[in-house]
Parts: structure tokens; C-alpha cells; sequence
């Protein structure tokens, strides 16, 4: 059975507990996002949206390296795809988005403030036609290989995060916890936009904090939640996160995009 919209579940339950009252100002908080499902398919077109397998570049694009060793591909967006969904995205409308981390324990997510570690993003303005599959360097550890799935990106809405506060009414903290569990997606908590799920506090002031970048705006490309199909674990079941400074998004400084790894 296809799944309500989360704006018809809330509706539901507000109704259910009497508090239909509230409807307007829990709906207008809503944030929008494309949720992304990891689809099995077989011979998929160059320059698909999808997560593993072997990333589709142009002639002469090589695998990212870190350190003269090889990064492991993570997922590729194909940006006219995304324009598809209806999104407002800030991406630009056409192109290639390419996600690249490190996944050897001696490969870091950063080695000093500022310092970017073992991950690469970045922006090809290319047609899918001048793509070609690149098969994994011989040097990539077999860990590094990561399951095929096509992305199927949908727009939807997400509540905002509210921290518990002492004293707050368990009516409402109850409701809050009703209204989360709506939330849950059976395919994983794979994301690009809205807000993170966040697993060890807030992503964007980690990001902030870490990459040296004073911005108080960031923006989240890519959320890749842990997927056993896809053999995709990050630390303890957690999560990565792919995120950029809204003004060098606006720049297409994707060098600049910091990665955030977290776990339970």
C-alpha cells in the first residue's frame, strides 16, 4: 500500500489525539527534501542518478585520489533528473553531481580544521552521451566496491528538529514523538536537501566548526544512510553527510563541500 503523504498522516493523528487545532502550525513547519530510494535494475543508462557500481565519467576523468590513493564511489547525481522531481533546487539544472569518500580506517574524514580529508565532490557540465563507466582501480580494496542501486528521488516533507526541554508538557513531547515516528522510511534515510537526521548533534555547525568556513548557512547534498544491500556501513550503522556553504554552492565551488560522518 503506497504510503500518505506525511501532511495527511499528521492531519490523521492530530485528529486521533483531538488536537486538530494545532494542524496549521505543525504543517508550517514542514520542510521540503528529495528523499532517495536505492531501486535494484538491471543495465541502467549511462548517467543515471544512482549510488555505487562504477561512477560514469567523461573520457580522461579518472578516479579521485587522496594521497596517491584511490577514493571509492559513492553516488552520482544526474542533475536534469533532479530538476524532474520539481525540487527547487539551488543545483544547477543540468550536468553531473559525483560523490567520492575514502572507506579504509586509514583514510580520514578530515586530519585537521580546515584541512579536507579522504573525499572528493564535483560538477561536470556534460550530456550523458559523453559518459562512460570506469571501472575501480586495481589498488581500490575490495571494500571500497559498493552494490549498484538506481536512485528513485521523490519530493517530500520533513519535521524540523526539536530539542527536548525540561519541564515541556508530555502531552505534547508524546505528540512529538508520534509525529517522528511518521517519519520512518523503510528503504533508509538516504537525502539530498532539507534538514539532516541527525545522529550526534547538529551537522551544519559541525561542518562550520571543522571546515574553517564561518558561514552559518550550509546546505545538505547528499545524506547516505547505512545499507547493508548496497554494503554501505558507515561506523556504527551511522550516516554520512555531504555538505556545501550555500554561497559556494552558489559559486559551484563544490571543492569546497565538507563531509560529515556519524554514528550511534
Amino acid at each position: 500500500m503506497k504510503k500518505l503523504p506525511i501532511e495527511n498522516q499528521i492531519k490523521k493523528l492530530l485528529k486521533d489525539n483531538d488536537l486538530s487545532d494545532m494542524e496549521e502550525d505543525i504543517l508550517e513547519t514542514l520542510i521540503p527534501c528529495i528523499a532517495i530510494t536505492p531501486v535494484e535494475a538491471d543495465d541502467l543508462p549511462v548517467g543515471t542518478s544512482k549510488f555505487g557500481g562504477f561512477p560514469d565519467l567523461p573520457e580522461g576523468e579518472e578516479f579521485p585520489r587522496w594521497k596517491g590513493r584511490p577514493l571509492s564511489f559513492i553516488a552520482q547525481y544526474n542533475l536534469a533528473e533532479l530538476k524532474q522531481t520539481g525540487f527547487s533546487s539551488p543545483l544547477p539544472d543540468q550536468g553531473m553531481l559525483y560523490f567520492f569518500c575514502g572507506t579504509a580506517m586509514d583514510i580520514p574524514v578530515w586530519e585537521e580544521k580546515g584541512e579536507p580529508g579522504g573525499w572528493s565532490v564535483f560538477y561536470i557540465d556534460t550530456e550523458p552521451s559523453r559518459l562512460r563507466p570506469v571501472p575501480f582501480p586495481e589498488d581500490l580494496p575490495r571494500e571500497g566496491f559498493f552494490e549498484e542501486r538506481k536512485m528513485k528521488l521523490s519530493v517530500e516533507k520533513t519535521l524540523p528538529e526539536v530539542e527536548f526541554i525540561e519541564g515541556m508538557d508530555d502531552v505534547y513531547f508524546d505528540l512529538m514523538d508520534q509525529l517522528y515516528q511518521l517519519e520512518e522510511r523503510e528503504s533508509g534515510y538516504h537525502q539530498a536537501f532539507g534538514d539532516p537526521f541527525q545522529m550526534e548533534g547538529d551537522v551544519f555547525k559541525e561542518c562550520k566548526a571543522n571546515s574553517g568556513n564561518p558561514s552559518d548557512d550550509w546546505v545538505l547534498l547528499l545524506q547516505v544512510d547505512s545499507d547493508e544491500e548496497m554494503g554501505m556501513i558507515w561506523g556504527d550503522l551511522g550516516m554520512l553527510y555531504f555538505c556545501i556553504a550555500r554561497e559556494d554552492l552558489r559559486k559551484k565551488r563544490f571543492d569546497r563541500s565538507w563531509l560529515v560522518m556519524q554514528s550511534h
